[in-house]
């Protein structure tokens, strides 16, 4: 308060004022008096403020959390929407660089046509698609029984990156392969290997077969030869040879360098006439053969958990076929089966085992 108020009001309560002066005094007191209620009931209001009572404070307190949930809620989901279609064009860059999906691909494929007799695939059933980097390659698979392809089934190789799960097998045949094959499982055997499955009786097996059936048939030979000599064995027969077991200096044992099962390794007798295929019809098999050992060999990981193999031993079987040159033991042929059957007195062939079997289509 200024000191000219205070000399005021000193003389305002000691009766100094002129009356004029004392009434302008009075009319500024109340003024004071109205701003000092104001003032005060301000005061009072902030002090209720101040003192809610406990269940409004909890509501308060719910209220506050469920905004900042809701907040973090939409944060995290902003994010996910933003990090998703760059995380999927990171994975579509990844596959798609350098061919990499393609190559891929062509790992499975390969890997297939070389380790599984008589089995074939269709560009046309072969289907990719990609998710957060891993690959799923979606494929049918067919076998040449008579005249006729039929289905297998499908089989499903999902790589996470470039590394393969092991292959999701489909099958829709009576009697599909077993997921791990052991020695009492072999079809076809080296010369030098010990027939494990002698047991059973394949030709008599053949003979109670209808005339009118055509069939698969997995043949061992007592002795190697060339591929290019394989149709001798058969050329007053109507079959078609449909696929060659190469020897590659491990069969006759029938074991991995490790010790473990080995499956057969071979390629197709004949020729695919469509160009995307590893075997098509502008090389020679046997070089494609090479060239899919050798390309394999670059991802032998990937060919193992794809093929029904532990281990493949790419490596040595190149070198030994380099180094001795290509023979087969033995391989698949399909036909009527009253034609299979004469190769019974063939001294030629050791064993016979039946694949599948189809009413006649030949």
């Amino acid at each position: 308060m200024s000191e000219e108020w205070k000399k005021k009001l000193k003389a305002y309560y000691d009766g100094n004022l002129s009356e004029e002066e004392a009434d302008e005094m009075e009319k500024e007191l109340e003024k004071l008096d109205i701003y000092q209620e104001v003032i005060s009931e301000e005061v009072g209001n902030e002090t209720e403020k101040e003192d809610l009572p406990p269940e409004k404070v909890s509501e308060i307190l719910k209220e506050s959390v469920r905004n900042a949930r809701f907040s973090l809620i939409s944060f995290v989901t902003m994010t996910i929407l933003l990090i998703l279609p760059i995380m999927t064009m990171a994975s579509l860059i990844y596959y798609g660089w350098g061919n990499r999906a393609n190559e891929l691909i062509d790992v499975a494929a390969h890997t297939i046509y070389i380790t599984e007799p008589n089995v074939s695939l269709e560009e046309m059933d072969i289907e990719e698609k990609v998710g957060l980097f891993t690959l799923d390659v979606y494929m049918d698979l067919y076998k040449r029984v008579g005249k006729n392809d039929i289905k297998l089934g499908d089989w499903v190789v999902s790589y996470d990156l470039d590394k393969p799960e092991f292959p999701e097998r489909n099958y829709i045949i009576e009697n599909p392969p077993e997921e791990i094959p052991y020695f009492d499982d072999k079809k076809l055997y080296h010369p030098d290997a010990v027939v494990t499955n002698s047991e059973n009786d394949p030709w008599g097996t053949l003979e109670k077969l209808p005339e009118g059936t055509v069939a698969e048939v997995y043949v061992s030979l007592r002795q190697l030869r060339e591929p290019q000599q394989m149709a001798d064995l058969t050329d007053d027969l109507d079959v078609e040879w449909r696929w060659y077991a190469i020897d590659t200096g491990l069969e006759a044992e029938g074991k991995s360098l490790e010790g473990g099962y080995l499956p057969p390794i071979g390629y197709p007798a004949q020729t695919d006439p469509d160009a995307w295929s590893p075997y098509h019809n502008q090389q020679p098999n046997e070089e494609q053969f090479m060239q899919s050992l050798k390309f394999l060999e670059k991802y032998e990981e990937q060919a193992v958990r794809i093929s029904h193999a532990k281990w493949l031993d790419l490596g040595y079987r190149i070198n030994h076929v380099e180094k001795e040159g290509l023979y087969s033991y033995g391989g698949v042929l399909t036909g009527p089966v009253k034609e299979i059957l004469k190769m019974k007195d063939n001294e030629s062939v050791r064993q016979i085992q039946i694949g599948e079997v189809s009413l006649w289509n030949w």
